[in-house]
């Protein structure tokens, strides 16, 4: 579990909104995303029945690799233990010189997103794609972003012009049967598209409906994968026109 293995790195931590776990070498930077996670922890918990207290560990590369096998820097959540982990800098993620966005900018709207992934587990929201988990994540980042935070809407703005797939992976079938495997480059290729879809799914929508719409279309009791088209089609319950909106990537 990646929490004890945190526990066991014995590094400087911070108590307050949320506990906040960072390397000696990350002081400034967990000092600045602690500030802007615990603003949106903040704000879920006032609009959500969500009162869940998250863990946070802002690690430098070689604490990453220590504590999780997930390769740096790439941000993830373990939802039994509500830890989030996200990396100090995200400039040597593979494809970040094609994005052309501010880094800080970045790896704040992941965290957003990472906080998505623990609320939807503690409110019952899960599905058997492992497209629409992360799409329900980043909708909860966008619902944030266009609230309260603006200057982190870059990632959800559209596909960088310069960034384009490696060619190993190019359908929302292929991301639910790979995931991660894809590889980091590819993993964050989707992950534009999800964040553009969850941008529209936000739009003039109020936190709790979406929630609503998950939870009705989406119950973690009833998990499963389905097809595509199938998972559109619950999409469109939530949010009608999103199909059209998402493109080509809806496609089989």
């Amino acid at each position: 579990m990646l929490f004890r293995s945190l526990l066991a790195a014995d590094l400087p931590r911070r108590d307050g909104v949320i506990t906040l776990h960072h390397s000696r070498s990350a002081a400034p930077q967990a000092a600045l995303y602690g500030a802007e996670i615990s603003a949106a922890v903040e704000w879920f918990r006032a609009r959500l029945a969500w009162k869940r207290h998250l863990v946070v560990a802002v690690l430098d590369s070689d604490d990453y690799r220590r504590i999780t096998p997930i390769p740096y820097p790439t941000p993830h959540a373990e939802g039994l233990t509500a830890l989030i982990i996200i990396a100090d800098h995200v400039v040597a993620h593979p494809g970040f010189d094609r994005w052309d966005l501010d880094e800080v900018a970045v790896n704040a709207a992941w965290s957003f997103h990472e906080i998505g992934h623990v609320i939807a587990r503690d409110v019952g929201i899960a599905s058997g794609n492992a497209w629409i988990d992360e799409l329900v994540a980043s909708t909860f980042m966008a619902a944030y972003v266009r609230a309260e935070g603006p200057q982190f809407a870059g990632f959800q703005g559209g596909m960088p012009p310069r960034f384009s797939l490696t060619g190993r992976a190019s359908t929302l079938a292929e991301f639910d049967t790979r995931y991660f495997s894809i590889g980091q480059w590819d993993y964050l290729w989707f992950h534009f598209h999800f964040a553009r879809i969850a941008d529209f799914m936000a739009r003039g929508a109020d936190v709790r409906s979406l929630v609503e719409g998950f939870r009705r279309e989406f119950p973690a009791a009833a998990r499963r994968r389905e097809a595509i088209a199938q998972t559109f089609e619950r999409l469109e319950r939530i949010s009608p026109g999103v199909t059209a909106f998402a493109g080509p990537i809806a496609l089989p």
